[in-house]
């Protein structure tokens, strides 16, 4: 628009506008705040030239006013977007991020999401689900298996460094040391850095309580030194019984020997309790003038029995029923497919064993004393 055009411009360009626009702040300022009569008075060229020039002006300066808060508007939102994130845990950056889904069910699993959303700062390294899936096909084992390891909550306290450490801060060589009570060992070189034997991918997700630091594979601490006082066997109301200290910190080959040893004699004193009560009812036929008690082993043709019994018993143990390294101390197979040999049986059958001996014991003891048997014994 011409600012030199006819007289009576300014009140085309106020009264010509659609009638919202007239009754509008803008219209306002546009016009300069003058009343119609005002503008339709000023006939003169130079007061045209004038007018129009106030109403452009403030027009612009409107729009530009207008501009300018929206820009302000606009970076305080964007400010306070910058803050929401950085005010989220720990806990609930890694919820958000899709990549953690296998990390944030161990936390849960684990009863840690309470830990990493708590005020204490926090270093994380955050394995991925794609970490995850490396480490379950290293173990050969699925996610639910994992997340079932009593182990799980010392993997994940692994992965966890108190306080907020940047990687600007982390040094080549450095180590650090790890809620789980291990520490890792730092190596920058390259433009990477590694802690243990992760590569750290992104670096410095920051949160309310600390920082994040994505890695691309989980971390496994290292294996706790062999504890004969942890193994099964170990049972109420003695605990760990070990006087003598036949059993050392360390020896997992020596304890499961010695353990292998006591679950046999256990079996064998189970078996000769047994026998000591049923052989007062029972005589195999060729056996019926072999008295009951500790003369059938000395009264032929019982002699020849037990000498019978003493030679099977150790082509089974040499030849047949081995200990296996990688199996459980008297783990010699499962024949009948009832699949319990699991730690509580395992116990029970310990504990059963060690009364068996006792019972053992006290049979042969009381038959030396009083020459009674089992049975004669209990007055039967």
């Amino acid at each position: 628009m011409a600012l030199q055009s006819a007289p009576g411009s300014v009140f085309v360009l106020a009264n010509s506008a659609p009638s919202a626009f007239r009754g509008s702040a803008l219209a306002t300022a546009a016009t300069g705040g003058l009343a119609p009569a005002a503008l339709a008075d000023a006939s003169a060229p130079s007061s045209v030239s004038f007018v129009g020039l106030a109403a452009v002006g403030a027009t612009l300066a409107a729009a530009v006013s207008t501009r300018r808060r929206g820009q302000k508007l606009a970076e305080k939102s964007g400010r306070t977007a910058v803050v929401a994130r950085r005010a989220e845990t720990i806990a609930a950056t890694a919820i958000a991020n899709g990549n953690f889904t296998i990390l944030v069910k161990a936390l849960q699993k684990a009863g840690l999401v309470a830990t990493v959303s708590g005020k204490s700062p926090y270093t994380v390294f955050a394995p991925t689900d794609a970490a995850f899936a490396d480490l379950l096909k290293e173990l050969g084992c699925s996610a639910e298996q994992l997340l079932a390891n009593p182990d799980l909550k010392s993997i994940l306290l692994y992965h966890v460094v108190g306080g907020s450490t940047m990687s600007s801060s982390l040094k080549d060589g450095q180590k650090v040391t790890t809620a789980q009570g291990g520490q890792l060992a730092v190596q920058i070189a390259g433009g990477k850095v590694k802690v243990g034997r992760a590569t750290v991918t992104a670096a410095d997700v920051a949160c309310s309580n600390g920082v994040i630091h994505i890695v691309d594979k989980v971390l496994l601490p290292p294996a706790a030194p062999f504890d004969p006082a942890q193994q099964v066997g170990a049972g109420a109301p003695l605990g760990y019984f070990d006087p003598l200290g036949f059993s050392k910190k360390g020896d997992k080959a020596g304890f499961n020997n010695l353990q292998a040893s006591e679950i046999k004699h256990g079996r064998v004193a189970m078996m000769a309790a047994l026998g000591a009560v049923v052989q007062h009812y029972v005589k195999f036929p060729g056996f019926e003038d072999v008295p009951s008690g500790l003369g059938a082993v000395t009264t032929a043709p019982g002699t020849y029995g037990f000498a019978a019994l003493f030679l099977v018993s150790g082509v089974l143990e040499l030849a047949i029923w081995t200990q296996n390294d990688k199996k459980e101390p008297g783990n010699f197979g499962d024949p009948a497919g009832l699949n319990m040999y699991n730690p509580e049986m395992r116990q029970k059958e310990i504990n059963n064993g060690r009364m068996g001996m006792f019972s053992v014991i006290g049979i042969i003891g009381a038959e030396v004393l009083t020459g009674k048997d089992g049975m004669n014994q209990l007055g039967f």
